[in-house]
Protein backbone atom coordinates (compact mmCIF):
# COMPACT_ATOMS: atom_id res chain seq x y z
CA UNK A 1 0.00 0.00 0.00
CA UNK A 2 1.00 3.64 -0.56
CA UNK A 3 -0.53 6.24 1.76
CA UNK A 4 -3.19 3.71 2.73
CA UNK A 5 -4.21 2.95 -0.87
CA UNK A 6 -3.94 -0.67 -2.00
CA UNK A 7 -1.48 -1.06 -4.85
CA UNK A 8 -0.70 -3.82 -7.33
CA UNK A 9 -0.08 -7.35 -6.10
CA UNK A 10 3.63 -7.88 -5.42
CA UNK A 11 3.70 -10.98 -3.25
CA UNK A 12 1.55 -14.06 -2.70
CA UNK A 13 2.79 -17.16 -0.91
CA UNK A 14 1.74 -19.97 1.40
CA UNK A 15 4.03 -20.35 4.42
CA UNK A 16 3.96 -23.26 6.85
CA UNK A 17 5.83 -23.71 10.13
CA UNK A 18 6.06 -27.05 11.94
CA UNK A 19 7.82 -27.83 15.19
CA UNK A 20 8.50 -31.13 16.95
CA UNK A 21 10.04 -31.27 20.41
CA UNK A 22 10.97 -34.13 22.71
CA UNK A 23 12.21 -33.67 26.24
CA UNK A 24 13.20 -35.66 29.29
CA UNK A 25 13.39 -34.26 32.81
CA UNK A 26 14.43 -35.84 36.09
CA UNK A 27 14.66 -34.73 39.71
CA UNK A 28 16.19 -36.53 42.64
CA UNK A 29 17.31 -36.04 46.23
CA UNK A 30 21.08 -36.46 46.24
CA UNK A 31 21.47 -36.15 50.02
CA UNK A 32 19.58 -34.82 53.02
CA UNK A 33 20.22 -31.19 52.06
CA UNK A 34 21.01 -31.56 48.37
CA UNK A 35 18.66 -31.99 45.43
CA UNK A 36 19.37 -31.97 41.72
CA UNK A 37 17.48 -31.71 38.46
CA UNK A 38 18.52 -32.41 34.90
CA UNK A 39 16.88 -32.32 31.54
CA UNK A 40 17.50 -32.59 27.83
CA UNK A 41 15.39 -31.32 24.96
CA UNK A 42 15.60 -31.88 21.22
CA UNK A 43 13.86 -29.37 18.99
CA UNK A 44 13.26 -29.29 15.26
CA UNK A 45 11.51 -26.44 13.46
CA UNK A 46 10.69 -26.61 9.73
CA UNK A 47 9.77 -23.61 7.56
CA UNK A 48 8.24 -24.14 4.14
CA UNK A 49 7.31 -21.44 1.63
CA UNK A 50 5.42 -21.99 -1.64
CA UNK A 51 5.49 -19.00 -3.99
CA UNK A 52 2.16 -18.26 -5.70
CA UNK A 53 3.28 -15.09 -7.44
CA UNK A 54 5.50 -16.17 -10.33
CA UNK A 55 5.55 -13.66 -13.18
CA UNK A 56 8.19 -12.31 -15.57
CA UNK A 57 10.81 -10.53 -13.49
CA UNK A 58 9.71 -12.33 -10.32
CA UNK A 59 10.82 -15.95 -10.32
CA UNK A 60 9.86 -18.82 -8.09
CA UNK A 61 11.05 -18.04 -4.56
CA UNK A 62 9.75 -21.24 -2.98
CA UNK A 63 12.02 -22.93 -0.49
CA UNK A 64 12.49 -24.82 2.75
CA UNK A 65 14.73 -24.46 5.77
CA UNK A 66 15.02 -26.52 8.96
CA UNK A 67 16.61 -25.84 12.33
CA UNK A 68 17.38 -28.39 15.04
CA UNK A 69 19.36 -28.63 18.26
CA UNK A 70 19.69 -30.64 21.45
CA UNK A 71 19.87 -28.52 24.61
CA UNK A 72 20.69 -29.86 28.10
CA UNK A 73 20.11 -28.23 31.49
CA UNK A 74 21.41 -29.06 34.97
CA UNK A 75 20.46 -27.60 38.34
CA UNK A 76 21.59 -28.11 41.93
CA UNK A 77 19.91 -26.89 45.15
CA UNK A 78 21.40 -26.75 48.66
CA UNK A 79 18.76 -26.59 51.40
CA UNK A 80 20.60 -24.63 54.08
CA UNK A 81 17.60 -24.74 56.40
CA UNK A 82 13.82 -24.46 56.25
CA UNK A 83 14.09 -20.75 55.41
CA UNK A 84 16.98 -20.63 52.92
CA UNK A 85 17.81 -22.38 49.64
CA UNK A 86 20.89 -21.76 47.49
CA UNK A 87 20.92 -22.91 43.88
CA UNK A 88 23.01 -23.06 40.72
CA UNK A 89 21.88 -23.88 37.20
CA UNK A 90 23.49 -24.10 33.78
CA UNK A 91 22.20 -24.95 30.34
CA UNK A 92 22.18 -24.33 26.63
CA UNK A 93 19.58 -22.49 24.57
CA UNK A 94 18.37 -22.56 20.98
CA UNK A 95 16.41 -19.82 19.21
CA UNK A 96 15.15 -20.12 15.65
CA UNK A 97 14.14 -17.13 13.56
CA UNK A 98 10.42 -16.36 13.54
CA UNK A 99 8.45 -16.23 10.32
CA UNK A 100 8.41 -12.42 10.61
CA UNK A 101 12.21 -12.37 10.90
CA UNK A 102 12.50 -14.57 7.79
CA UNK A 103 10.02 -12.52 5.76
CA UNK A 104 12.39 -10.11 3.96
CA UNK A 105 15.77 -10.47 2.32
CA UNK A 106 18.50 -7.85 2.40
CA UNK A 107 18.47 -5.35 -0.46
CA UNK A 108 14.78 -5.82 -1.19
CA UNK A 109 15.12 -9.31 -2.67
CA UNK A 110 12.01 -11.43 -2.99
CA UNK A 111 11.19 -14.53 -0.98
CA UNK A 112 12.08 -15.58 2.53
CA UNK A 113 15.52 -15.01 4.01
CA UNK A 114 16.57 -18.67 4.11
CA UNK A 115 20.19 -17.68 4.89
CA UNK A 116 19.22 -16.62 8.42
CA UNK A 117 20.60 -19.05 10.99
CA UNK A 118 19.40 -20.00 14.45
CA UNK A 119 21.03 -18.51 17.55
CA UNK A 120 22.54 -20.73 20.23
CA UNK A 121 23.41 -19.79 23.79
CA UNK A 122 25.06 -21.00 26.96
CA UNK A 123 23.93 -19.62 30.30
CA UNK A 124 24.34 -20.12 34.01
CA UNK A 125 22.74 -18.68 37.13
CA UNK A 126 23.49 -18.53 40.85
CA UNK A 127 20.81 -17.56 43.32
CA UNK A 128 19.19 -17.70 46.72
CA UNK A 129 15.59 -17.92 47.91
CA UNK A 130 14.82 -17.11 51.52
CA UNK A 131 12.06 -16.50 54.01
CA UNK A 132 13.66 -13.62 55.88
CA UNK A 133 10.82 -13.15 58.39
CA UNK A 134 7.32 -14.55 58.91
CA UNK A 135 5.36 -13.62 55.78
CA UNK A 136 8.37 -12.10 54.01
CA UNK A 137 10.24 -13.71 51.11
CA UNK A 138 13.31 -12.58 49.18
CA UNK A 139 14.92 -13.89 45.98
CA UNK A 140 18.22 -12.88 44.39
CA UNK A 141 20.08 -14.19 41.35
CA UNK A 142 23.20 -13.44 39.32
CA UNK A 143 23.21 -14.69 35.72
CA UNK A 144 25.20 -14.68 32.51
CA UNK A 145 24.28 -15.79 28.99
CA UNK A 146 26.51 -15.86 25.92
CA UNK A 147 24.91 -16.19 22.51
CA UNK A 148 26.38 -17.07 19.12
CA UNK A 149 24.74 -16.00 15.83
CA UNK A 150 22.52 -13.47 17.61
CA UNK A 151 19.56 -12.54 15.38
CA UNK A 152 19.57 -8.74 14.99
CA UNK A 153 17.94 -6.09 12.81
CA UNK A 154 19.94 -5.43 9.63
CA UNK A 155 17.68 -2.64 8.38
CA UNK A 156 14.25 -1.23 9.09
CA UNK A 157 12.58 0.87 6.41
CA UNK A 158 8.93 1.67 5.82
CA UNK A 159 7.81 -0.85 8.41
CA UNK A 160 9.85 -3.68 6.87
CA UNK A 161 12.49 -5.20 9.12
CA UNK A 162 15.29 -7.29 7.64
CA UNK A 163 17.33 -9.47 9.96
CA UNK A 164 20.83 -10.93 9.98
CA UNK A 165 23.09 -12.96 12.25
CA UNK A 166 25.59 -10.90 14.22
CA UNK A 167 28.54 -12.36 16.07
CA UNK A 168 28.57 -13.17 19.77
CA UNK A 169 26.68 -11.30 22.48
CA UNK A 170 26.67 -11.40 26.27
CA UNK A 171 23.93 -10.68 28.78
CA UNK A 172 25.02 -10.42 32.39
CA UNK A 173 23.06 -9.12 35.31
CA UNK A 174 21.48 -9.31 38.71
CA UNK A 175 17.84 -9.53 39.74
CA UNK A 176 16.18 -9.42 43.14
CA UNK A 177 12.66 -9.51 44.52
CA UNK A 178 11.07 -8.92 47.92
CA UNK A 179 7.49 -9.58 48.99
CA UNK A 180 5.73 -9.52 52.31
CA UNK A 181 2.78 -8.51 54.43
CA UNK A 182 2.88 -5.58 56.84
CA UNK A 183 -0.30 -6.51 58.68
CA UNK A 184 -3.80 -4.99 58.77
CA UNK A 185 -4.24 -5.88 55.09
CA UNK A 186 -1.12 -4.09 53.83
CA UNK A 187 1.42 -5.88 51.62
CA UNK A 188 4.22 -4.98 49.24
CA UNK A 189 6.16 -6.43 46.33
CA UNK A 190 9.39 -5.08 44.81
CA UNK A 191 11.41 -6.49 41.89
CA UNK A 192 14.53 -5.00 40.29
CA UNK A 193 16.81 -6.05 37.43
CA UNK A 194 20.20 -4.77 36.31
CA UNK A 195 21.25 -6.09 32.90
CA UNK A 196 24.36 -5.47 30.81
CA UNK A 197 23.59 -6.65 27.27
CA UNK A 198 26.45 -6.07 24.84
CA UNK A 199 27.93 -7.22 21.54
CA UNK A 200 31.16 -9.17 21.96
CA UNK A 201 32.09 -8.95 18.27
CA UNK A 202 31.86 -6.16 15.73
CA UNK A 203 29.81 -6.47 12.54
CA UNK A 204 28.31 -4.37 9.73
CA UNK A 205 24.81 -2.93 9.63
CA UNK A 206 22.75 -0.62 7.42
CA UNK A 207 22.64 2.92 8.77
CA UNK A 208 20.32 4.61 6.26
CA UNK A 209 17.64 3.78 3.72
CA UNK A 210 17.78 2.41 1.10
CA UNK A 211 20.56 -0.09 1.81
CA UNK A 212 21.39 -3.16 -0.27
CA UNK A 213 24.63 -4.04 1.52
CA UNK A 214 25.54 -3.37 5.17
CA UNK A 215 28.25 -0.70 5.20
CA UNK A 216 28.45 0.75 8.72
CA UNK A 217 30.59 -0.91 11.42
CA UNK A 218 29.20 -1.72 14.86
CA UNK A 219 31.89 -1.84 17.54
CA UNK A 220 32.35 -4.67 19.98
CA UNK A 221 31.17 -3.55 23.40
CA UNK A 222 28.15 -1.61 22.13
CA UNK A 223 24.89 -2.13 23.97
CA UNK A 224 22.24 -4.31 22.34
CA UNK A 225 19.40 -1.94 21.37
CA UNK A 226 15.89 -2.31 22.68
CA UNK A 227 16.99 -3.59 26.11
CA UNK A 228 17.00 -1.32 29.18
CA UNK A 229 19.94 -1.56 31.57
CA UNK A 230 17.75 -1.14 34.66
CA UNK A 231 14.12 -1.86 35.48
CA UNK A 232 12.14 -1.65 38.70
CA UNK A 233 8.62 -2.58 39.74
CA UNK A 234 7.12 -1.81 43.15
CA UNK A 235 3.64 -2.29 44.51
CA UNK A 236 1.89 -1.29 47.72
CA UNK A 237 -1.39 -3.17 48.15
CA UNK A 238 -4.21 -3.12 50.68
CA UNK A 239 -7.17 -5.45 51.07
CA UNK A 240 -10.18 -5.50 53.36
CA UNK A 241 -11.72 -8.95 53.12
CA UNK A 242 -15.03 -8.16 54.87
CA UNK A 243 -15.75 -5.70 52.04
CA UNK A 244 -14.15 -7.83 49.31
CA UNK A 245 -11.96 -4.81 48.53
CA UNK A 246 -8.46 -4.97 47.06
CA UNK A 247 -6.48 -1.97 45.84
CA UNK A 248 -2.86 -1.27 44.93
CA UNK A 249 -0.57 1.52 43.79
CA UNK A 250 2.08 0.41 41.28
CA UNK A 251 5.36 2.06 40.28
CA UNK A 252 7.40 1.14 37.19
CA UNK A 253 10.79 2.46 36.15
CA UNK A 254 12.59 1.62 32.92
CA UNK A 255 16.14 2.77 32.23
CA UNK A 256 17.58 4.26 29.06
CA UNK A 257 17.23 2.12 25.91
CA UNK A 258 19.63 2.29 22.97
CA UNK A 259 17.78 2.63 19.65
CA UNK A 260 20.36 1.27 17.21
CA UNK A 261 23.38 -1.01 17.10
CA UNK A 262 25.77 1.95 16.88
CA UNK A 263 24.26 3.46 20.06
CA UNK A 264 23.87 6.89 18.41
CA UNK A 265 20.77 7.73 20.44
CA UNK A 266 18.62 6.33 23.22
CA UNK A 267 15.17 6.60 24.71
CA UNK A 268 15.32 8.34 28.09
CA UNK A 269 14.53 6.60 31.34
CA UNK A 270 10.88 6.75 32.37
CA UNK A 271 8.85 6.23 35.54
CA UNK A 272 5.08 5.80 35.74
CA UNK A 273 2.42 5.04 38.33
CA UNK A 274 -0.70 2.90 38.05
CA UNK A 275 -3.69 2.32 40.32
CA UNK A 276 -5.99 -0.68 40.47
CA UNK A 277 -9.12 -1.34 42.54
CA UNK A 278 -11.24 -4.47 42.75
CA UNK A 279 -14.44 -5.47 44.59
CA UNK A 280 -15.65 -9.04 44.99
CA UNK A 281 -19.08 -10.24 46.13
CA UNK A 282 -20.20 -13.82 46.75
CA UNK A 283 -23.93 -14.40 46.25
CA UNK A 284 -24.85 -18.04 46.83
CA UNK A 285 -23.07 -19.87 44.00
CA UNK A 286 -22.21 -16.67 42.17
CA UNK A 287 -18.99 -14.70 42.44
CA UNK A 288 -19.12 -11.19 40.98
CA UNK A 289 -16.09 -8.95 40.63
CA UNK A 290 -15.86 -5.32 39.54
CA UNK A 291 -12.50 -3.81 38.70
CA UNK A 292 -10.92 -0.51 37.65
CA UNK A 293 -7.36 0.09 36.48
CA UNK A 294 -5.72 3.42 35.64
CA UNK A 295 -2.33 3.36 33.91
CA UNK A 296 0.09 6.29 33.68
CA UNK A 297 -1.69 7.91 36.58
CA UNK A 298 0.15 11.25 36.28
CA UNK A 299 -0.33 11.40 32.47
CA UNK A 300 3.40 11.63 31.74
CA UNK A 301 4.69 11.78 28.16
CA UNK A 302 7.09 8.85 27.77
CA UNK A 303 8.58 6.65 25.07
CA UNK A 304 6.73 3.33 24.96
CA UNK A 305 9.00 1.45 22.55
CA UNK A 306 11.74 1.94 19.99
CA UNK A 307 12.06 0.81 16.37
CA UNK A 308 15.55 -0.68 16.26
CA UNK A 309 17.79 0.57 13.43
CA UNK A 310 14.97 2.55 11.78
CA UNK A 311 16.43 3.68 8.44
CA UNK A 312 15.07 7.24 8.60
CA UNK A 313 15.98 7.68 12.29
CA UNK A 314 12.34 7.62 13.38
CA UNK A 315 13.17 5.40 16.33
CA UNK A 316 10.70 6.48 18.98
CA UNK A 317 7.10 5.39 19.55
CA UNK A 318 5.15 7.24 22.25
CA UNK A 319 3.50 5.43 25.13
CA UNK A 320 -0.20 6.07 25.83
CA UNK A 321 -1.10 8.87 28.19
CA UNK A 322 -3.39 8.28 31.12
CA UNK A 323 -5.69 5.37 30.29
CA UNK A 324 -8.25 3.36 32.20
CA UNK A 325 -10.00 0.03 32.03
CA UNK A 326 -13.14 -0.94 33.93
CA UNK A 327 -15.07 -4.16 33.88
CA UNK A 328 -17.26 -6.72 35.58
CA UNK A 329 -16.80 -10.48 35.68
CA UNK A 330 -19.07 -13.17 37.05
CA UNK A 331 -18.67 -16.89 37.66
CA UNK A 332 -21.09 -19.59 38.80
CA UNK A 333 -20.10 -22.66 40.77
CA UNK A 334 -22.06 -25.71 39.60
Amino acid sequence: TTLGVQGALRRNEANTVRSFDQYLQAQWAVAARWSASAGVRHSRVDFRSRDRYIVPGNGDDSGDVSYSATTPVLGLVFHVNDALNLYAAAGRGFETPTLNELSYRAGGGTGLNFALQSATSRQWELGAKAEIAPGWRANAAYFRARTANEIVVLSNTGGRSTFQNAGATQREGFEAALSGAWGKGWSTYVAATWLEAKYRNGFLVCSAAPCATPDTPVSAGNRIPGIPRASLFAELAWEHRPWGLETALEFRHTGRIAVDDRNTDSAPAASTFALRVGLTQKLARWTVREFLRIDNLTDRATIGSVIVNEGNRRFFEPAPGRSWLAGVSASYLF
